[in-house]
């Protein structure tokens, strides 16, 4: 253990591979890309919702490619949720946006959120805030949680721009399953406003929002905080009889108070002329389950992120520009007191990291048939951190060296012929040839004493991993798209000891149909991932003594059919349904993975009468087994889970909003989770409840606020 990277007994990540993003949200306007020539004047973004649907195809975004594109353009699927939708359906975080945006489900371990989407779960997705990278999620030797990208105030939110499928020719490594672009600056969609928030289970929340723009510029002031008393299941539901009858007398019989969680985000976002600037600082602080119930006040973790970036862009013609971007960003993660396992154990565990990052991207387009993209990046991680201080169980501390990687990268799109459209590219990501990783022993742990073992890991010969993806968009006429794509992408594994990334490669035909009032999105694909890396964290209770095992040898395959229909059958009156089903094997042990499940299912309608809105959502998550034990299993021809499978689950939600039009005061109510159902996440390491975790209970939730 003394040469390994410890991963911390807090932090489990189900690392089993990673998938993308879907199409979304009741008038989520999805649009597969398409080359043709039935270019119009592409419509104001914040006119979505009063658009046919025939005329999505020609809105404009910029984070598919890091240009301004016609969705019909881009060799991705995207969707596009409002800030109308969201206050239309009244939902109160980030995550339960991202929960209902169809192909989506989300999976806790109360640290931690997991993003799951055909089939696959956890990590994968590149977030961007207003078109800027935020901290990376895998850092070698960190176990940081990824939940901070969750805290954005959704009041905040302008617009979210989903792309599917593998980005890393345009973001880089970690942008392995696609990208989730956050516009909060865009004054068209809102200005200044303020509301406050009231519901059950300790509910509260408090938004404010100034924004000013000018001919030359703008200025957009976010700040907001949330929190709520978290989960309250009792034990005796949630552990086996075994689990049950084996806890220390003295430790907490279920969760309430425990587990209540607090939110805080403070966001400043400028422009003039060429020059942008952005300042996000983000806190939460919460308790979290940690392979014990607690004893005391429980366990606490405070993540305090911190990002600011400088951009500079200028055109030379109406042909050739050129923007440069340089960012900052720093995190922290405090796990204190740690209040698990023992009485009187104390514990504390405190991980942090750097990031520089310096880009340059060149936009040329030749002829009117021909655009490219050239680009550059910088990246250099340091300060990499990780104290585990808990004895007797751990006491290390584990530090990497700073980590530089330079790439290159360009994508080219042809228009072929009116109806044809050819996109290609790729990146080469140049990293270093080795990487040092220092694990020190610090406390008094019998079983190790104090020592320090540096390792050294190489990178392998093809350390140098090329990316691409290649796509053909074929339009038969102006209300269909159809699109046959190839793309690639890897991902650090995040272990200190493992250099070799995980690799993916994503093939996929979609075709998109549209009317005036309907859309019908129709999508096969097949994915398959290879050097899947998995952690097993190994704990006796009885003595203490905690291992970590780490493993790259995983191979997944996942094929599937997605289904989206929007409609529009009255001009008050949306429709949305989704179906996605997935079927995925694991090829290296022939084993069904875990924390997949089958068949996810995504229901919206709004109706708006005058000032009111009426809105209804429905999600189902099919049943999901937990993940097996890859270490001791099998044996004899038996397979050991971490826990039992546990049933599929809607969650259901009503909306009533009142919001006359222009500046003034509005309201809404909401329900979430209205039959009060279980909605159990299935167990893993670190949230070991064989029965399953329950979910939050029913929340009501009452919002009054004033736009100026």
């Amino acid at each position: 253990m003394a040469a390994r990277q410890p991963s911390s007994p807090l932090r489990f990540k189900p690392r089993n591979g990673r998938f993308f993003a879907v199409i979304g949200l009741l008038t989520v306007l999805l649009a597969s890309p398409s080359g043709g020539s039935f270019a119009r004047q592409p419509p104001p973004i914040e006119d979505l919702l009063e658009l046919p649907f025939d005329a999505l195809l020609q809105v404009q975004i910029d984070s598919a490619g890091k240009r301004g594109e016609a969705l019909r353009d881009i060799p991705a699927s995207v969707t596009i949720v409002t800030r109308e939708e969201i206050a239309s359906y009244g939902w109160i975080t980030f995550e339960q946006v991202l929960r209902n945006v169809p192909g989506f489900f989300i999976l806790s371990n109360i640290e931690d959120r997991f993003i799951g989407t055909r089939g696959i779960v956890g990590g994968g997705l590149q977030f961007l805030v207003n078109g800027i990278s935020q901290h990376p999620s895998r850092q070698r030797g960190l176990t940081v949680p990824e939940i901070a990208r969750l805290n954005i105030p959704v009041e905040s939110i302008d617009r979210l721009e989903i792309i599917r499928g593998p980005m890393s020719v345009i973001y880089g490594n970690n942008a392995f399953l696609g990208l989730v672009n956050v516009v909060t600056n865009d004054l068209a969609a809102a200005g200044s406003m303020a509301s406050v928030s009231l519901g059950t289970r300790g509910t509260g929340k408090l938004f404010g929002r100034y924004a000013k723009g000018s001919a030359d510029g703008f200025l957009v002031l976010n700040a907001g905080g949330w929190g709520d008393d978290g989960l309250a299941g009792a034990y005796a539901d949630m552990m086996s009889p075994e689990q049950l009858a084996g806890l220390d007398p003295a430790m907490h019989r279920d969760m309430d108070g425990d587990m209540d969680q607090r939110e805080g985000s403070l966001e400043l976002s400028a422009g003039w002329r060429g020059l942008s600037a952005d300042l996000r600082w983000t806190r939460r602080d919460y308790g979290i389950y940690a392979l014990t119930p607690a004893f005391d006040d429980g366990t606490r973790v405070q993540l305090d992120r911190l990002q600011a970036s400088l951009g500079l862009a200028h055109r030379f013609s109406d042909r050739l520009g050129l923007r440069l971007t340089g960012i900052h960003s720093q995190e922290a993660y405090v796990a204190d007191p740690m209040d698990f396992l023992f009485a009187d154990a104390q514990g504390r565990q405190h991980q942090e990291s750097q990031r520089w990052e310096l880009e340059l991207d060149l936009h040329w387009q030749p002829s009117e048939r021909l655009s490219t993209l050239l680009g550059y990046r910088l990246l250099h991680l340091d300060g990499l951190r990780n104290r585990a201080d808990s004895p007797p169980v751990i006491d290390v501390l584990v530090r990497t060296d700073p980590i530089t990687t330079h790439d290159l990268f360009a994508e080219t799109g042809w228009q072929l012929t009116e109806r044809l459209r050819l996109t290609a590219g790729g990146r080469v990501s140049l990293l270093p040839k080795r990487y040092r990783s220092t694990l020190t022993n610090v406390g008094d742990v019998a079983t190790v004493g104090n020592e320090t073992t540096s390792v050294i890991t190489a990178y392998p010969d093809d350390s140098n991993p090329l990316t691409g993806r290649i796509s053909l968009l074929f339009a038969p006429h102006p209300s269909q798209v159809i699109k046959l794509i190839w793309g690639s992408a890897t991902q650090d594994a995040g272990d200190a000891d493992i250099a070799d990334p995980e690799r993916i490669e994503t093939l996929e035909l979609n075709s998109t149909l549209t009317g005036t009032r309907w859309l019908l999105s129709t999508s096969l694909f097949q994915n398959d991932i290879r050097q899947i890396a998995r952690s097993l964290q190994i704990l006796d209770p009885q003595t203490g003594d905690y291992a970590s095992i780490d493993d790259n040898s995983g191979h997944w395959r996942t094929r599937g059919l997605e289904l989206i229909l929007e409609g529009r059958p009255l001009p008050a009156l949306n429709l949305s349904a989704s179906l996605t089903w997935q079927q995925t094997e694991d090829r290296s042990s022939g084993i069904d993975p875990g924390y997949s499940p089958a068949l996810l299912a995504k229901l919206k309608a709004d109706w708006q009468q005058g000032p009111m809105t009426y809105a209804a959502y429905a999600e189902y998550v099919d049943a999901m087994d937990a993940d097996w034990d890859f270490i001791t299993s099998p044996q004899q021809g038996m397979i050991e889970r971490i826990g039992e499978r546990v049933p599929g689950d809607w969650n259901l939600g009503l909306n009533l909003r009142w919001d006359p039009a222009g500046p003034g005061p509005f309201a809404a109510l909401n329900a979430t989770n209205l039959l009060d159902s279980d909605n159990r996440d299935p167990a893993n390491e670190l949230t070991d409840l064989e029965r399953g975790l329950i979910g939050p209970g029913r929340t009501l939730t009452l919002t009054l606020g004033y736009a100026f």
